[in-house]
């Protein structure tokens, strides 16, 4: 294992929150933590990033069957992004599906073809799929959709794709969920989320995803839990951090008093038990409601109380 990333939250460095909703809410207290839920049915379709409009699936410059064809998909139970970069590919229409995890590259004409096979669950043998070798990175770059996502979202994208190498797969794509967490990222088929990424981040994260471990600063939650056990799971992770222990967890719940989550956070034999407590913040969702005189949105959080360290699971854990 590489040396450890520190573990102390990411922060944005000083912005001016009456500007940004990202920078409202690290102002106001906003936790990543919690935030870090995303579908496991994915479509990840190439389309250029100039076209790119509010939607994060429908852009300028698609045909109605097309764009009738990434309706579908999304109607059979897929989220569907679009993704771009600048790699000179421009005589096929790049597809990524997961968890499948494999890719399809298919000209224009048969792309309403592939879309129909997708949305209805066909067999896709005869467009050629091929095996993803290497994980792939996702960062929302969608200034259109938040302008947060394009001040932060640009820049640790050109720093995660120059650090990269072989190692990673990694594009720019459209809202990921969480503007006001800029930069977004999510790598699959891990499906770990991660926000407030800036360039500074770039290389310790993809060196604790290429040894299949959370980058702590930056991590939101495993995307298979709810938004309390990921809080848990954080808070767990930090917790075993700090005497040397870092990894993956699992997380199970445990007996608890009513309104006081516990949780059994294991990582290597090694658990830490995570109480937790209810709070509130008040942040904007996105810029344009920053901008518009909108009050700010009151959101449940949740956040630890108390982390102890223990050598074994509590016999009261449940799965």
């Amino acid at each position: 294992m590489t040396k450890p990333d520190p573990i102390a939250p990411a922060t944005l460095g000083g912005a001016d929150p009456n500007r940004f909703c990202a920078a409202y809410a690290q102002a106001a207290g906003t936790p990543l933590a919690g935030i870090g839920a995303h579908q496991e049915r994915t479509l990840w379709l190439r389309w250029p990033k100039g076209r790119w409009r509010h939607s994060l699936r429908i852009a300028d410059g698609m045909e109605g069957a097309v764009a009738d064809g990434l309706e579908a998909v999304f109607a059979g139970g897929r989220r569907v992004n679009l993704i771009d970069r600048k790699d000179g590919a421009e005589n096929t229409v790049r597809a990524l599906l997961f968890p499948e995890n494999v890719g399809i590259d298919v000209v224009p004409k048969d792309l309403p073809d592939v879309l129909a096979a997708i949305a209805a669950g066909d067999e896709l043998g005869r467009f050629g799929p091929t095996p993803l070798r290497t994980p792939t990175v996702f960062v929302c770059t969608h200034g259109v959709h938040d302008r947060c996502c394009a001040k932060w979202g640009f820049a640790a994208y050109k720093a995660l794709a120059a650090a990269a190498g072989d190692r990673f797969d990694v594009w720019e794509c459209t809202h990921l969920g969480g503007c006001r967490i800029a930069a977004g990222a999510l790598v699959l088929p891990v499906r770990r989320k991660y926000g407030r990424i800036t360039p500074i981040h770039a290389a310790p994260l993809l060196a604790a995803e290429a040894e299949d471990r959370p980058y702590l600063p930056c991590y939101r939650g495993a995307s298979s839990l709810d938004p309390i056990a990921q809080v848990a799971e954080v808070a767990g992770l930090r917790a075993l951090a700090e005497v040397g222990i870092w990894g993956t967890a699992d997380v199970a719940i445990l007996a608890s008093p009513e309104g006081t989550p516990r949780f059994n956070v294991e990582v290597a034999g090694r658990c830490a038990e995570v109480t937790l407590a209810r709070g509130e913040v008040a942040d904007h969702g996105a810029c344009v409601d920053l901008h518009s005189g909108q009050a700010p949105e009151t959101r449940t959080v949740w956040r630890a109380t108390e982390v102890i360290l223990r050598s074994q699971p509590s016999p009261a854990s449940t799965t």
